[in-house]
């Protein structure tokens, strides 16, 4: 008699003709409830690089408004949510039928770690083509220093 180890949910990897397409099925179902409840896809996608002394955090947020969205600058992160409000197809649709909508909507979070502190007083934010820039000047560390004389204990 032949014993299986594996999970129910591996078993359509083992009659399907390739790896793949088991993978494939697997995602479409854990991804269904999503599009369900309209969340598809929301997320803030993020850059983050140095150049000429200052950190710069990019992040897309496509179909949403710069006024609906919120954010903190600290020494060591920034924090951004925002919401897309859904747009309702009844309202306004203007006698269009929807066969799918697969546009997204709902609130999006977001926490960025810098690599290096920086100081939220110089944070500068523009939104340009649902693309919201942030810089912020690095923390500069103060080159003077003292000489510490250690005392020995008898």
């Amino acid at each position: 008699m032949k014993r299986n180890y594996l999970p129910a949910m591996f078993d359509r990897f083992m009659d399907s003709a390739s790896l793949f397409d088991g993978f494939n099925d697997m995602a479409d179902q854990m991804r269904a409830p999503f599009f369900e409840n309209g969340l598809a896809g929301l997320s803030a996608r993020a850059d983050l690089y140095r150049k000429d002394g200052k950190i710069f955090a990019e992040a897309e947020l496509p179909g949403i408004k710069p006024e609906d969205v919120e954010l903190h600058v600290y020494a060591d992160r920034l924090t951004l949510s925002a919401e897309k409000k859904f747009e309702s197809k009844d309202e306004g649709s203007e006698g269009k039928n929807y066969f799918r909508s697969e546009r997204s909507w709902g609130k999006v979070e977001r926490v960025i770690s810098f690599p290096v502190e920086v100081d939220p007083d110089t944070a500068k934010a523009s939104f340009k083509h649902g693309v919201l820039t942030v810089e912020i000047a690095e923390r500069t560390q103060d080159k003077a220093h003292k000489k510490v004389d250690i005392q020995a204990e008898n």
